[in-house]
């Protein structure tokens, strides 16, 4: 097949790429109307040390690891949920936070995803905040200057938008795939059509050329034959209905009266 081919094929059934892409972005749209606003907030923790030390260095590192993975157990979240008072139970905040560790940089991102945009705010500033105290009681009986501190770089934003659903990103890439499918979808019935529809069909499938075309016959009244002259009716034999609507009749009506 060659480019002139799918140039054809394209130019035949292109209403139906169309319509498989409307209808798979429109799906898409759909969809994302019936999904939850979801929202986002995040926090920074950093750590730092009272002097320049490496030994305290690799203890921030460890440090950043060991909330990393604590930081969704049930009993940080139970901390969390007592701390500020949200009453939604240490599962529920569980699965709200996620954490990201960057022990080379010392730093720990929370993101909190919540339906209420102040309270995923709030719940990214209490796991912070819980970081930080836990820590000062730690390092509490250690000398003054050998001491590791976590604290929040800044407090956590209150989202002005959904995170999720991305309407738009879901539209897009509906109308994506649904173009896509649309393609495949005419080359698909092309290939099981094996019906001839033009001259450049008859001389692929049959190897002859083609010398001449009938056209199609519009005027379909074209060969139908006159209607046969009727002689005028005698005046004193008026013709029922029947008769007008039957010539047959209608004649031998007329001899009739000769």
């Amino acid at each position: 097949m060659q480019i002139r081919d799918f140039i054809k094929i394209l130019n035949k059934r292109w209403w139906v790429v169309l319509l498989v892409g409307l209808v798979a972005a429109i799906t898409a749209l759909a969809y994302s109307l019936t999904q939850p606003k979801m929202y986002e907030s995040s926090v920074t923790v950093i750590g730092t040390t009272a002097k320049p030390d490496e030994g305290l260095n690799n203890a921030i590192k460890g440090e950043v690891r060991r909330y990393g993975s604590t930081l969704t157990s049930s009993a940080f979240a139970q901390k969390i949920d007592e701390r500020g008072k949200f009453d939604l139970g240490a599962d529920a905040i569980s699965g709200k936070l996620k954490p990201q560790p960057v022990p080379d940089n010392y730093l720990l991102k929370i993101t909190v995803s919540d339906s209420d945009r102040l309270r995923a705010a709030r719940l990214a500033d209490a796991a912070a905040d819980i970081i930080r105290e836990d820590s000062l009681t730690k390092w509490a009986a250690v000398p003054e200057d050998s001491r590791v501190f976590f604290d929040k770089v800044s407090p956590a934003p209150i989202p002005d938008r959904p995170s999720t659903p991305r309407t738009n990103l879901n539209m897009g890439a509906g109308l994506a795939i649904g173009l896509v499918l649309g393609l495949i979808l005419i080359f698909v019935l092309d290939f099981f059509d094996t019906s001839l529809k033009s001259e450049d069909d008859v001389e692929l499938y049959t190897g002859l050329k083609v010398i001449g075309v009938v056209p199609p016959w519009r005027n379909n009244n074209a060969f139908r034959r006159p209607p046969a002259p009727v002689a005028a009716a005698d005046s004193s034999a008026p013709l029922d209905e029947t008769e007008i609507q039957n010539p047959i009749r209608r004649k031998q009506k007329q001899n009739d009266n000769r």
